[in-house]
């Protein structure tokens, strides 16, 4: 398997990606095409689709800074769902020094019981926090969900740090938040984790 970033350049490769995104996710969950290319440009997003051969198998979307990876999206081809890409894919994630952060639905029905098993027996811990989904459509109604994080479960500063980095950052790329033309150049160590 190979992880690629896929530019818009590569149509064909391009366009495979961004239609199991679609196919994937909510509406009110994704990004609109122009917010993702412009997320793309972003040193902190590693928007990664999953390759064998010429068949696509998936996609990873994260962000990484200081000691920390968060899972935005992460999607298996339904052709080859339960054949084990999907843990594959999460071990070519956990395999870092970063903690990592990702959110689930709350557990309503078996699907969603199903999804927080499958994040437990890789190795993810469900915390206590809780987090209201950014708005990434305008109109969209902000979401409650679980947070699960590798390999320990993550303290309150650590949460906090998250919550800094998603209202500070990832917000940056929803729908209707405003372009600044002087954006300021990225400083990668407002980020980073406070040392003890």
């Amino acid at each position: 398997m190979e992880f690629l970033r896929i530019e818009p350049t590569d149509t064909l490769r391009w366009n495979a990606m961004w239609k199991l995104y679609e196919e994937s996710f909510p509406l009110s969950e994704r990004r609109k095409k122009e917010d993702h290319i412009r997320a793309c440009a972003d040193p902190f997003f590693h928007p990664l689709s999953i390759w064998e051969d010429d068949q696509l198998i998936g996609i990873i979307f994260y962000w990484e800074w200081g000691s920390y990876r968060y899972t935005e999206y992460l999607a298996v081809n339904p052709q080859l769902r339960n054949q084990g890409y999907g843990s594959k894919i999460l071990r070519y994630l956990c395999d870092s020094d970063h903690t990592l952060i990702l959110e689930i639905d709350p557990l309503v029905d078996e699907l969603s019981v199903r999804r927080l098993q499958f994040y437990e027996r890789a190795g993810f811990t469900l915390t206590p926090h809780r987090f209201v989904h950014l708005p990434y459509r305008q109109g969209s109604t902000p979401k409650e969900l679980l947070i699960l994080s590798y390999p320990t479960m993550i303290d309150k500063e650590q949460y906090q740090n998250f919550l800094k980095f998603m209202n500070e950052r990832v917000i940056r790329y929803c729908e209707g938040y405003p372009l600044q033309d002087d954006a300021k150049p990225i400083d990668k160590n407002k980020f980073k984790q406070k040392e003890n």
